[in-house]
């Protein structure tokens, strides 16, 4: 059979189809792939000269089945477009890639049972570790993990009882202390708007917001969870929602620069002052909430360090090496002129 008919049966080249092309045994090819210094500089021209007329690619799930080792690590995220992703994914990379590893990317949608799903295809690769963009997991995904014997890693939020390393900020003291800067700047009518985001995350800040409230005497019941996403939009459709609701309103607090961003565009459309009739602050330290107009209060998390602390804790874990937890990385309060 010639190597054509191959190609198109099986639609990929195989370490056979170079062997045969070059004239050797596969595994001279594969000793050649794996150790090119212990074949010879004729024999591996050749051979990679018969790589590159196929376009042959090794398949590495099959090479760390083979041998019991992996370069590959797993990160299931609830969204690609979720805040922060991409500087966490970042920060791994600036960690792991030096280092050989490679970063498998997969969405779960915010769903646990597809996260759950993914992670059983994952595995099956021989993965060197995982990492998680969330710490809300099924208990079959958490015995999953724990069966497979490798480094996992929860990131974004702090968890009292995590799988096996946990890096992130502590989402309940952060939202107690930019609530706690809104009332002490003077503002009595605060509101919380929210948006669709990780129950795990929202069920972190609305504590850290009732904290601040109840301790200084104050009504917590302003608060309004939209269903769909953030954005700039939503923050703008749900401002009209809250003075309608509550015409006292003061001060409003987002629980992302998004919300806050569009609430402000909202308030300069109604020729609302901000923040002498209305004081709005954010939630991420974006770009955008340090250029708006004004510039918008928020506290910063700091989502690459987060992916960068993960990335040496996997690091020291895959070689053996010791590693100790650091607690909660901080978030720090920016103070702009919009509160």
């Amino acid at each position: 059979m010639s190597i054509g008919r191959k190609r198109r049966s099986t639609g990929r080249v195989t370490l056979a189809d170079v062997a045969q092309l070059a004239g050797v045994g596969t595994m001279t090819v594969s000793r050649a792939l794996r150790t090119p210094e212990q074949v010879s500089d004729k024999l591996r021209e050749k051979i990679e000269s018969a790589v590159s007329e196929l376009g042959y690619l090794p398949n590495l799930a099959a090479s760390s089945l083979a041998s019991a080792s992996s370069y590959t690590i797993a990160m299931v995220v609830p969204s690609f477009s979720e805040s922060g992703c991409a500087d966490m994914f970042a920060g791994l990379q600036r960690v792991l890639q030096p280092a050989g590893y490679q970063i498998m990317l997969a969405e779960s949608q915010h769903h646990i049972e597809r996260e759950e799903t993914l992670l059983e295809t994952l595995l099956s690769y021989n993965l060197a570790a995982a990492v998680l963009l969330s710490i809300e997991h099924s208990e079959s995904t958490r015995q999953a993990l724990t069966a497979a014997n490798i480094p996992v890693v929860e990131i974004g939020a702090i968890r009292t009882d995590p799988i096996d390393i946990n890096i992130g900020i502590d989402y309940v003291a952060a939202m107690y202390q930019l609530t706690q800067t809104v009332i002490a700047s003077g503002y009595q009518n605060v509101g919380l708007l929210c948006a669709n985001q990780e129950q795990w995350i929202f069920q972190q800040h609305l504590q850290g917001w009732h904290k601040a409230l109840l301790q200084n005497h104050m009504s917590p019941h302003r608060v309004i969870n939209a269903a769909q996403p953030a954005s700039f939009s939503l923050g703008a459709q749900q401002l009209p929602e809250f003075l309608l609701a509550w015409p006292e309103l003061d001060a409003l607090v987002c629980a992302s620069d998004e919300l806050a961003c569009g609430a402000l565009y909202e308030c300069q459309r109604r020729r609302i002052k901000v923040p002498e009739q209305l004081a709005i602050v954010g939630f991420g330290n974006s770009e955008v909430s340090q250029v708006c107009q004004p510039p918008l209060t928020t506290m910063t998390v700091p989502h690459k360090e987060i992916g960068i602390q993960a990335g040496k804790a996997l690091l020291a874990r895959l070689n053996d090496q010791p590693w100790q937890p650091e607690g909660s990385i901080p978030s720090t309060l920016c103070r702009r002129s919009s509160c």
